[in-house]
């Protein structure tokens, strides 16, 4: 039943970490085993988790060794007492696969251009190849531990570069969430997420982006948010998707949580927040077609 979900919006702040992380805690209370993987170089799912003390530990396994090689995918998982995670690393805003050719081949062959120009032409066939090729090279690594967990859920960086693109690839079929806001900024980043998505999918015939839905992560009851949600309504049915029902209320705790790094358990046991999440996980759940609880 493993399932994988990516939180992707280009826009920044607007609650994806903590959605990831909530997510996952209300899924593991109802009995799911669930994997988080950070694949934003800034960190702030881990550091929020513990999972790293220093943004700038470049030794505690992260997905930047995983993609380059440098470790197995199981080696990177680190342990936390509700669920998983793979930690991201700072460095992974330089990674975009790997080069036609390195520094060091094209030094060590500067005098065989013969040589230089097959290196070429047999990497660039592999780039051309689903099963060897950079773009499905997290779906490749994931497929070693996905039948590990009932729930892998990405949180990614806040853009259409080359990590939301492994994002959007990680696995044959891709579950989205998109978290916006009842504003007008978040009309110009759905609609490029979007293009992007058809753009993967004219070029990969084999993959399927399950859109599961925008959802409101900062949500004011008022009349201009009224005014954002309907055109919003109207914006994901043209991508043959809909508005979540539950809409996160907008509130501090939030931000208290993330400074603290912690989860907004922590600060709330109970709250209109956490019964919007709770109602969010529903959805989510009703839309993968799973029951509430295992």
């Amino acid at each position: 039943m493993s399932k994988v979900i990516a939180f992707v919006n280009q826009k920044g702040g607007v609650a994806k970490t903590t959605s990831c992380r909530t997510l996952a805690q209300i899924f593991s209370d109802r009995g799911y085993k669930c994997l988080l993987l950070d694949l934003d170089p800034q960190q702030t799912l881990s550091l929020s988790l513990g999972a790293v003390k220093n943004r700038f530990d470049e030794v505690t396994p992260s997905m930047y060794h995983v993609l380059r090689d440098e470790m197995s995918i199981s080696d990177a998982i680190i342990h936390l007492d509700k669920f998983d995670i793979i930690r991201s690393d700072y460095r992974m805003y330089s990674y975009n696969g790997t080069p036609l050719i390195s520094t060091e081949q094209a030094i060590s062959l500067a005098n065989d251009p013969v040589a230089m120009h097959r290196l070429v032409l047999d990497n660039l066939q592999k780039q051309q190849n689903a099963s060897t090729d950079d773009r499905h090279k997290l779906q490749r690594k994931l497929a070693e531990i996905k039948n590990n967990y009932d729930f892998i859920i990405i949180d990614t960086n806040p853009d259409l570069g080359f990590l939301t693109t492994l994002s959007l690839l990680s696995s044959p079929e891709t579950n989205v969430l998109i978290p916006a806001f009842a504003e007008d900024s978040s009309r110009e980043s759905i609609i490029a997420l979007n293009n992007t998505i058809q753009t993967i999918l004219a070029n990969d015939l084999s993959q399927k982006i399950n859109i599961l839905g925008i959802f409101i992560s900062r949500y004011e009851n008022n009349n201009l948010s009224k005014k954002y949600l309907t055109y919003l309504d109207k914006l994901a049915k043209s991508m043959n998707t809909s508005l979540f029902k539950a809409k996160i209320p907008k509130s501090i705790v939030v931000s208290e949580a993330m400074a603290l790094k912690q989860s907004i358990y922590d600060l709330r046991k109970k709250g209109s927040i956490l019964d919007e999440y709770q109602h969010f996980c529903d959805e989510v759940l009703e839309r993968l077609q799973i029951r509430g609880y295992k």
